[in-house]
């Protein structure tokens, strides 16, 4: 199971030419398909004039959302080879939209290819890549005799405390890495000998 990605650290646009057709590659943070195709308009809106508007997303917690579109180019040759960028570089939660600007002279195939292929490259660079790591945000019921110990092992699994409740037992809600959750189960089980369990309430890339 993946266990960790790359997400932008920021939105970036880079601006180059080939053979007098001028490229301008923007990146965008966004979750869903909804939120791509907001970013997509919205290029596509502020540069009607231009020949071509490409793009490619990756989503979801391992990019298995992923669309492309070449926007007019030859089939294959625009939107293909920007997502083959977001998967070479384990990308999700991004959207790359290419804008080109015809200038006279035909790229062919490969040259377009490797204009679109490129212009994903420059502006993932420009929006510096991190790693980021799917965690699960869980709820649990821990005595308050036992909060100091708990509070302690979520410290050792690189853990978040978010919320702490507190009444005939303290309801302590936390973020920690989805990989470690199975065995910070067993912990939780063993320190209030069964009689609780943990609540699973959600999951995303952080």
């Amino acid at each position: 199971m993946l266990k960790a990605v790359n997400s932008l650290s920021r939105e970036a646009e880079i601006t180059f030419e080939v053979k007098r057709s001028k490229f301008v590659g923007r990146s965008f943070r966004r979750k869903t398909p909804v939120e791509a195709m907001a970013a997509v308009r919205e290029i596509k809106s502020a540069h009607r004039d231009a020949s071509h508007n490409v793009w490619a997303y990756r989503l979801g917690l391992s990019g298995e959302q992923a669309r492309t579109s070449d926007d007019g180019e030859p089939q294959g040759t625009a939107g293909p080879p920007i997502l083959q960028v977001l998967e070479r570089r384990e990308m999700t939660n991004t959207v790359v939209v290419v804008t080109r600007y015809f200038g006279g002279v035909k790229l062919g195939a490969g040259g377009l290819l490797r204009a679109y292929g490129d212009a994903a490259k420059l502006v993932l660079d420009a929006s510096h890549p991190r790693e980021i790591r799917r965690m699960a945000e869980i709820e649990a019921i821990v005595p308050h005799g036992s909060l100091a110990l708990f509070e302690k092992r979520v410290a050792v699994e690189k853990g978040e405390i978010l919320d702490r409740r507190f009444g005939e037992h303290v309801a302590v809600r936390l973020r920690l890495p989805a990989e470690a959750l199975a065995s910070f189960r067993n912990f939780h089980a063993g320190l209030v000998a069964g009689k609780s369990e943990i609540t699973l309430l959600g999951e995303d890339f952080l």
